[in-house]
């Protein structure tokens, strides 16, 4: 009797900000059929602008809808289950939409090689510029971590490895967010300007947006196919948490942050990822064994309507967490090193995606090779020249003065306390 009282309280704690969310995708939808075909504005898009138009307007203070207060009021609850389990959902249902000759054995090298080369430079770059900047290595990793990796699920995963403190958790968290909202502006843009089909701007969207909302979002604006190859990607980047988890850890060597290791990468298995190849191998052996079908085809048909509403509904609640003063709370340096750490991604995996589309193979190789060998080239040079302007006379002054200038932008951004020093640290 306990559990049925729990479950009710549970789904009356969820109901308003799903129904909130799913209104505004509803009507995504429903407007995309009045808009004129040739300004080709996706139902995504719309979602997205509804969502942000209600927090920034008098509507969403009238409904208390507010970002700062999600903790307590009515909509919290029902938003946080769109932003996870509605949009899990949705990418493990996408398996269903992925036909094996969609891929072709370049895609998946290109794909392979984009991990591979854009994770430790965007890693390397972040980390020189974080040392004229004076950001504290703790921040640099956590904004590194979530734009490598998936966003704010990287963060989270990462700060009881390496030991952030709350302040520079919340700063990387609003650094990372503002990043995945230009990419929903920009993405389809740069996409359309470069001329890549829908499916490769997916993959661009998969491999280069900060977190998995919005690369959904971002693909499902290149056109069909394009949030499909967005899950593609981004599930093969998700599955590179566990092993930056172990470098973090081992890097930092802190035997409390060993300690959280094993539980930390436990709690962070993407689960979805798990789902969403199991629906693929799904797809790959009903189309075998009866393609045909018209029970299967019916399957299909209402996977695609259940996706499509589920894509808008998540939209919509991205919008609705876009409010314009939350953006602009991280400090200029914290915003300052994620606009490079995305550029350095976002720029990196377009070019080797675009490389890998024309068989440009010496390009490619040569893009990879440099990436690799010239961010760490430059981290180097960064430390070093730390190393020595550290001896310089009046440094400390310099010091104290970086130290209370990151403490004001942590102040500014949420944060109650700054942390002791606002440079990097010399280990």
């Amino acid at each position: 009797m306990d559990g049925r009282k729990e479950a009710r309280g549970a789904m009356a704690a969820v109901l308003p900000g799903f129904l909130l969310a799913s209104v505004l995708g509803a009507a995504a939808l429903a407007l995309r059929r009045f808009i004129p075909a040739r300004l080709a504005l996706p139902d995504v898009l719309l979602a997205l602008l509804l969502g942000s138009l209600v927090i920034n307007s008098p509507l969403g203070r009238w409904l208390g809808v507010g970002v700062h207060d999600r903790g307590r009021n009515r909509w919290g609850a029902g938003l946080n289950f769109v932003g996870k389990t509605v949009l899990r959902v949705s990418v493990v249902l996408m398996g269903l939409r992925i036909e094996a000759h969609l891929f072709e054995s370049r895609e998946i090298v290109a794909i392979a090689l984009a991990l591979v080369t854009a994770l430790p430079t965007t890693y390397f770059v972040t980390h020189a510029l974080a040392i004229p900047l004076r950001v504290p290595r703790r921040l640099a990793d956590l904004v590194a971590a979530g734009t490598m990796i998936c966003g704010a699920s990287a963060v989270n995963a990462v700060a009881p490895v390496i030991g952030a403190r709350r302040q520079e958790q919340g700063v990387a968290l609003a650094t990372i967010f503002l990043f995945s909202a230009v990419a929903l502006v920009l993405f389809r843009v740069v996409a359309q300007a470069i001329g890549l089909t829908a499916h490769q701007g997916g993959l661009w969207s998969g491999l280069g947006v900060n977190d998995l909302a919005s690369a959904v979002a971002v693909g499902a604006q290149m056109g069909p196919g394009g949030a499909e190859m967005a899950a593609v990607s981004k599930s093969a980047r998700v599955l590179m948490l566990a092993p930056v988890l172990v470098f973090f850890s081992l890097s930092r060597g802190a035997e409390g942050a060993r300690s959280e290791l094993r539980r930390t990468i436990v709690g962070h298995i993407p689960g979805f990822v798990v789902g969403f190849l199991a629906f693929t191998l799904a797809r790959a052996a009903g189309d075998s064994l009866f393609g045909a079908a018209p029970a299967w085809r019916g399957v299909l048909a209402l996977d695609h309507q259940v996706v499509t509403f589920a894509t808008v509904t998540v939209s919509a609640g991205i919008g609705l967490h876009l409010e314009v003063k939350g953006l602009l709370a991280a400090g200029a340096r914290a915003v300052a090193l994620g606009a490079v750490a995305a550029t350095t991604m976002s720029a990196l995996t377009l070019t080797i995606l675009t490389f890998s589309s024309r068989g440009a193979v010496p390009g490619l190789l040569a893009t990879c090779v440099a990436s690799l060998a010239g961010s760490f080239a430059l981290l180097q040079l960064a430390r070093r020249a730390r190393a020595f302007v550290a001896g310089a006379p009046g440094e400390v002054t310099r010091r104290r003065r970086a130290a209370a200038g990151l403490g004001a932008a942590l102040t500014s951004s949420g944060a109650h306390h700054a942390s002791p020093s606002g440079e990097y640290p010399a280990s």
